[in-house]
């Protein structure tokens, strides 16, 4: 497993083995995405710590704090109906620990 991984913050989880389809529609999680699919990486899913102030709105924009386990992800399929939104679907791999976190310049 690599020792640093793209976080996908999101109100809900996926067990190992598990299928879970996304839609991607925020800018800097099309990038994340578009460059797991171009380097046929996998990325990770965590929920946010914070998921009741996101869920109400007063987060949103800045970023997530995850919770300290998440699960590693695989794109098995994808499609872009239209500009600016991706249809994805992933497989669950295995859960990892969250050490530590850095946010990206763009989120």
């Amino acid at each position: 497993m690599p020792d640093t991984l793209p976080l996908f913050p999101l109100n809900t989880v996926v067990f190992p083995g598990g299928l879970l389809p996304l839609r991607i529609f925020e800018q800097r999680y099309l990038e994340m995405v578009k460059q797991a699919i171009a380097d046929n990486t996998p990325f990770g899913i965590c929920a946010p710590a914070l998921a009741a102030a996101i869920r109400e709105g007063s987060e949103a924009g800045t970023p997530a704090v995850p919770y300290a386990v998440g699960t590693r992800v695989h794109i098995t399929d994808w499609d872009m109906p239209q500009t600016g939104i991706l249809h994805i679907e992933t497989q669950a791999a295995e859960r990892f620990v969250v050490r530590s976190t850095r946010t990206e310049p763009g989120g």
